[in-house]
């Protein structure tokens, strides 16, 4: 993994380039606050858990909402990634997400299961 191109590439990364819909920016509110850990350990390998390249929210319910996974961004070989699970949420290499255009050597994780507060009632 490169850290620091990580790193770079989510400093870069302008809020205007995250989707404005209601799910992700519920998701971009309210992540960090409620799984600390999981954003201190993707903090450590340079991912911004509030900016997400991809989230799979289902239907709010009851003032919750449930994200079936969210990808990120990693620079770098994917083999020196290792799979883990903070706080019952599995961070793993994802085994699809939709195309990126970006050249130099990357892979996608993703963490799951996550489950919010629903902030846009």
């Amino acid at each position: 993994m490169n850290i620091e191109a990580t790193r770079t590439y989510y400093e870069n990364m302008l809020l205007t380039d995250l989707c404005d819909c209601n799910y992700c920016q519920n998701y971009i509110k309210e992540i960090k606050k409620t799984y600390p850990l999981v954003a201190n350990y993707l903090e450590g390998i340079g991912v911004n858990i509030e900016k997400p390249f991809e989230t799979m929210p289902l239907e709010p319910d009851n003032n919750k909402i449930e994200y079936i996974a969210a990808q990120y961004v990693v620079f770098g070989d994917f083999k020196k990634f290792k799979e883990t699970i903070i706080s019952n949420v599995s961070i793993q290499i994802a085994k699809s997400h939709p195309c990126i255009d970006i050249n130099e050597k990357h892979f996608v994780i993703e963490i799951s299961p996550i489950i919010l507060n629903w902030v846009y009632n």
